[in-house]
């Protein structure tokens, strides 16, 4: 396995102007990506589920002007098992694709499941189940149109899912293969976000790189970041502090953490080699160089078949 492309995200908002957008893409140009992944939710592109005109021109023009390639975020509230606002979700997405084609983004990452809220009790789990599988098809349809892929992304065990709060079923990654595959569409595929399935693994005790290796034969992207794979069970301490506690989704560089990374890409068999997006958190931001060439080395390494140490 190697990766097609290593890139890091820009994850810090801007929606209340463009101060620091191009200098930070001057930066990340400087820190050499292959791509950087953007957040139309952090750029405000996009107001009441359809793509601002004025603002779009306003920040494509200096995305485009950074001449770097893209891939895209879609906003993390999208729910397409949500049937009270089906409608909204779809555009939003729909409008996540269309901002993609427009700078020449070919991957669009949406979250998979009903992670934002409690389920609906007024709908089977089968009816919302379905709803997003015919909602991605339909928006599989739009991104095959567009040149552009869908990947559907797993999450992981949040407190508020412990708690039974909320429910996703994607913190299973086995389940979101179950859904992609039922789902059945050449432009939508899985975003394998390492990070978020250490931590589901180390929660719910199941084998990690398995449950992973589920997923291969339709992931298109991956996430990668590190953790101490320790789940926030109680609440405490704030969320200012849970680097020091080393608790939750931490995203860390490669190597910094505790997930076994080279043994897991060296089981995986992906048909495709996919992008992958070192996803880092804002306040890492000077860390991005490292991050990239860590990834770059995990990548040549478990291509090469030889130990890697990070």
């Amino acid at each position: 396995m190697a990766f097609r492309s290593v890139g890091t995200n820009l994850s810090r908002p801007y929606t209340d102007g463009v101060s620091g957008l191009a200098e930070d893409l001057e930066a990340l140009k400087s820190a050499g990506p292959d791509f950087v992944e953007v957040w139309p939710q952090n750029l405000g592109v996009i107001l009441g589920g359809s793509l601002d005109a004025y603002r779009l021109r306003t920040v494509g023009e200096l995305l485009l002007k950074a001449e770097l390639a893209y891939t895209v975020h879609a906003p993390l509230e999208v729910n397409l098992m949500d049937l009270s606002t089906h409608g909204l979700q779809r555009e939003v997405l729909n409008s996540s694709l269309r901002f993609a084609k427009d700078i020449g983004a070919e991957v669009v990452v949406c979250h998979a499941g009903q992670r934002v809220a409690a389920r609906d009790a007024r709908h089977s789990m089968e009816d919302q189940l379905s709803a997003e599988r015919s909602a991605l098809r339909e928006a599989g349809d739009l991104a095959g149109e567009l040149g552009v892929t869908i990947a559907v992304e797993n999450y992981y065990p949040e407190r508020p899912i412990v708690r039974g709060a909320i429910y996703d079923y994607s913190v299973w990654t086995s389940q979101l293969a179950e859904q992609i595959f039922a789902v059945e569409h050449p432009a939508v595929g899985i975003c394998l976000d390492v990070g978020h399935a250490a931590l589901a693994a180390g929660f719910f005790g199941f084998d990690f790189i398995e449950e992973c290796g589920a997923t291969a034969s339709l992931v298109r992207h991956v996430h990668l970041h590190d953790n101490l794979q320790r789940t926030n069970v109680t609440g405490e301490p704030q969320a200012s502090e849970h680097t020091v506690y080393g608790l939750g989704d931490l995203h860390l560089p490669p190597g910094r953490g505790t997930i076994p990374l080279e043994d897991l890409f060296r089981r995986m068999e992906f048909p495709e080699n996919p992008s992958c997006c070192v996803e880092l958190s804002p306040e890492l931001f000077s860390l991005i160089p490292e991050a990239l060439h860590a990834a770059r080395e995990i990548s040549l390494v478990v291509a090469a078949r030889e130990p890697v140490s990070l």
